[in-house]
């Protein structure tokens, strides 16, 4: 339960890793987009989610990445990292070595693959929340997990002492405003798929979003759907759903999610660098193809375009 712990609200982008060619995680890459990302209005920063395609990154790894973040931002806005995986004991090192590397939280999804039932679910956070004693926001993502936090199996995890938050990410909206019903008393409650459907679940009470693609590529521009929202600047905030909905649909169906982010984000200039293993980087039709979808969007004018 929260109790004051955290007073986490706005838009909190779940980042992206970005890597060279050869795999090698870019530093000076990732540090330059968390700096791009505040001074463009987000509010938190969410590190090794799926966005940050957290299944293709050590232990090590993430726990640098918090390292890092952390010492450039100095508390300016939090540091949540991704310590989600399946062995409770090791998500419970994880997420103690994220506090101690600086993490102002820890989102964490429940065990994947495992078909953990809804015992194990509630024992799962409450051994990493008494472990590690770091403010978690569960990270429901059904489709990813196997496994769906719905609004009463939220209700009782949100009595678990450092559970202060979720990313509800589940696809049914209903389930979604159930969930703010359920629990938006006690914990704070984010939205997931805010380029679907930010401004919806503004309107129903949620707190802020988790972002993906829509501040990537998109900046300040992406970042401001959320602001509009809570504002009840209602015209154009729709607008600019309906603007992100439409460079959502455009890029979806361009390999793969995080490929064709980076790839948009490269063109654009932003730092978005590659994927790694499994995934794919975009061959030169897709990226163009790319490239032609931000032109139709008018997201290349004014714009210093990459060669790439």
């Amino acid at each position: 339960m929260n109790n004051g712990k955290v007073d986490w609200t706005g838009n909190f982008p779940a980042i992206i890793t970005p890597f060279d060619r050869d795999g090698a995680i870019n530093d000076a890459k990732f540090l330059e987009l968390i700096e791009l990302f505040v001074s463009e209005g987000a509010a938190g920063i969410i590190i090794s989610g799926s966005n940050g395609e957290s299944w293709a990154l050590e232990p090590d790894e993430r726990v640098h990445l918090v390292r890092i973040a952390a010492q450039l931002l100095k508390g300016k806005v939090p540091v949540i990292g991704g310590t989600g995986g399946i062995i409770t004991p090791r998500v419970v090192e994880l997420t103690k070595a994220a506090k101690d590397a600086g993490a102002d939280g820890a989102m964490i999804m429940p065990p994947y693959y495992a078909m953990v039932n809804r015992k194990e679910v509630v024992a799962h956070y409450q051994a990493i929340s008494d472990g590690a004693q770091l403010p978690i926001m569960l990270y429901n993502s059904p489709a990813a997990t196997g496994v769906n936090l719905t609004a009463d199996l939220c209700a009782e995890l949100a009595e678990i002492d450092y559970v202060v938050a979720v990313k509800q990410s589940v696809p049914d909206f209903v389930e979604f405003a159930n969930t703010v019903d359920a629990v938006g008393e006690r914990i704070r409650v984010f939205t997931g798929s805010s380029g679907k459907r930010g401004l919806a679940a503004v309107m129903v009470g949620c707190v802020g979003f988790v972002s993906s693609e829509d501040p990537h590529v998109m900046g300040r521009e992406g970042i401001d759907l959320w602001t509009l929202s809570a504002k009840g600047e209602i015209e154009a905030a729709r607008a600019l759903q309906a603007r992100i909905l439409r460079m959502k649909n455009a890029l979806g169906p361009i390999g793969t999610a995080p490929a064709a982010m980076k790839t948009a984000m490269n063109i654009l200039g932003r730092p978005g660098g590659y994927v790694r293993a499994p995934l794919l980087n975009l061959d030169d039709g897709e990226i163009e193809q790319v490239r032609g979808a931000l032109e139709g969007l008018g997201l290349l004018k004014g714009t210093r375009a990459a060669a790439e």
